[in-house]
């Protein structure tokens, strides 16, 4: 995997709140280039926490072999290709 680490346009979906569980978000798509690429599926969801920024961490699988991880920084509201 190629780290790239620049910001991205992406389509997700905000589950709301329910009960005790905060809010989900559930990247669909994003926008490579010129290119759009559809998530298929998210592998792993974690936190990171790096000297107080905050990121969310989606690394996504597409067309069955292509992995993409995507990092949302939740004080920026800002989204990541972090790695191809």
């Amino acid at each position: 995997m190629k780290i790239l680490n620049e910001p991205i346009k992406v389509m997700v979906i905000f589950h709301p709140n329910k009960g005790l569980e905060s809010g989900k978000i559930e990247p669909v798509k994003f926008r490579l280039e010129d290119q759009v690429v559809r998530i298929q599926k998210i592998q792993k969801i974690y936190e990171e926490n790096i000297i107080g920024n905050k990121r969310i961490v989606f690394v996504c699988q597409h067309n069955g072999k292509d992995i993409y991880e995507l990092k949302y920084e939740t004080d920026s509201k800002t989204w990541y290709l972090f790695k191809k």
